[in-house]
């Protein structure tokens, strides 16, 4: 039996490792449990033949953490850059398109579509910026989220009254700024894979289409495992206890229903590790129910949308004739025109299978890492849908077919010299919390969005949650950042000046600052 302040079940990269990080510099003596052989398994690089190098997560939003200067991860080793191309997107009716990291660079390419979008655009990232540090911080990067400052100052930068805004879902506001269908089309590429909620609800819809611009993507030269290793080595610099290889078998709880340890399991020896202040789970609802033995948050669910990606090998990198689409990271194929948009996002709403290869990113891990001997390395992603039935077999080989078609589409003379298919089961064994084949846990939408997420403080005392805020969750790090700020107010060691409040980088202001003076000049 061994004690310490506070015991971390679960070494994800989003929740567990970076809340552990952060107690343990707060002065708190901290275990780190994690199953596999290493932490953040589901953020790590792996390769598919000699220099053929894949990230599972292929997106790092790690610089609009404020882990990287919390934690001084870059004393610890990591190193990231800003790239000049985000992403670009290829519509159905071959309108091309990229957001560059230079706003004014973004704005010329729109305005080849609509001069007047290219500068409602402009305002409407200028206004966003400048509120982005405060958004992140009351909406995100904190245990209690303050939807109302957040509409609030949503509201300003867009120009729409907040209770006209609440009422409004993420098409109508595009619709409400935008004149051109293929602005309409390129700008809702990102926020249709929900990376900040659902698009069709009321209020949510729209919040989650404004807040896909607040992020700043950047990429790490050594592979996105640089910022878990990072991460592991600050936590272990200031005492830490990492135990790897050690499975989780149930939380104990004393008479008064305080969750006071953690039973595991390392190797064949079984042990009981007491925590004298808080026990974190990383594990997510459904697990950690398990765990504890009893339901926890009746109603919140984790079924719904899946993610399939297919690893292809090329012999070479796509041959793009449109300019900034060579240099990007990710590439999205997406709808003919605006009509079709709608039709899209209905119907992946419903889980209609039919829609799945509607919508495609293609994550050209080339332009991260460049070619090995063994070719070129790409991804496809695409996602909604069904995730239990009897056929996958007759799945797999449609979605494979189906893949080779679109590639052969866009460049007729490349050639495949592999695919493997990554399916919602493979993600469910990589990572147990991605119940339902969802890859990160919990829902794409309403499930789990703002005051309905599952509770960093959860209702058994003693006991706390790190995997909170969906979606981008990630390689930011928030729900860590979040869980770890709970613990430390009950434990009275919030107060650290290292600690930041508010959480958001100088980088990501001083980005947006460069881009609004470029703009400007």
């Amino acid at each position: 039996m061994h004690e310490f302040d506070v015991i971390v079940v679960g070494g994800g990269l989003s929740g567990g490792l970076p809340a552990a990080a952060y107690l343990q510099r707060a002065g708190a003596s901290v275990a780190l449990v994690e199953t596999r052989d290493r932490t953040a398994s589901f953020f790590s690089s792996y390769e598919r033949g000699p220099g053929v190098r894949f990230d599972v997560a292929p997106v790092n939003f790690s610089c609009v953490s404020p882990a990287l200067a919390d934690l001084d991860l870059a004393a610890h080793g990591y190193r990231f850059d800003v790239p000049d191309v985000l992403h670009s997107t290829l519509d159905g009716s071959g309108n091309a398109s990229t957001m560059y990291g230079d706003l004014t660079r973004t704005v010329n390419d729109l305005a080849r579509f609509s001069e007047r979008d290219a500068a409602r655009f402009a305002e409407l990232m200028t206004a966003l910026s400048s509120r982005a540090r405060e958004i992140l911080a009351v909406a995100f990067f904190t245990p209690a989220p303050d939807l109302d400052r957040a509409l609030e100052l949503t509201s300003q930068a867009v120009g729409i009254p907040s209770a006209e805004l609440w009422e409004l879902n993420g098409p109508d506001v595009v619709e409400r700024l935008f004149e051109s269908d293929a602005v309409r089309v390129a700008l809702t590429a990102l926020p249709a894979i929900n990376l900040f909620g659902e698009l069709l609800l009321p209020g949510e819809g729209a919040m989650a289409w404004l807040w896909s611009f607040l992020l700043s993507s950047c990429r790490a030269p050594d592979g996105s495992s640089s910022l878990s290793a990072a991460l592991e080595r600050a936590f272990i610099a200031h005492g830490g206890t990492l135990l790897l290889n050690t499975t989780a078998q149930g939380f104990v709880r004393d008479d008064d229903g305080v969750c006071r340890g953690v039973q595991v399991e390392i190797g064949r020896q079984r042990d009981v590790l007491i925590a004298r202040h808080a026990v974190i789970s990383n594990l997510g609802a459904d697990l950690s129910a398990q765990l504890l033995g009893e339901e926890i948050r009746p109603g919140w669910r984790s079924a719904g949308r899946t993610v399939f990606t297919a690893d292809l090998v090329l012999d070479r990198p796509i041959a793009w004739p449109h300019e900034g689409f060579r240099d990007a990271q990710r590439v999205y194929l997406v709808w003919e025109d605006w009509d079709r948009c709608l039709q899209w996002l209905r119907a992946a709403r419903e889980e209609r299978e039919e829609v799945f290869l509607g919508h495609l990113e293609l994550t050209q891990f080339s332009v991260l890492y460049g070619s090995g001997e063994a070719g070129t390395p790409l991804r496809v992603r695409f996602g909604t849908g069904p995730f239990v039935d009897e056929d996958w077999p007759a799945r797999i080989e449609r979605y494979e077919q189906a893949v080779r078609e679109r590639i052969a589409e866009l460049d007729p003379h490349v050639t495949i010299r592999s695919l493997d298919l990554g399916t919602p089961l493979d993600y469910w064994r990589l990572n147990p919390a991605a119940r339902h084949g969802n890859p990160v846990g919990g829902d794409f939408g309403e499930g789990q969005w703002m005051h309905e997420r599952l509770p960093y403080r959860s209702e058994v005392p003693g006991l706390y949650f790190s995997n909170s805020v969906w979606p981008t969750s990630m390689s930011w790090m928030a729900p860590g950042c979040n869980a770890a700020s709970a613990v430390a107010e009950d434990m009275g060691i919030r107060d650290q000046v290292w600690w930041s409040s508010p959480p958001l980088p100088e980088i990501a202001v001083a980005s947006a600052a460069a881009g609004r003076e470029r703009l400007d000049g």
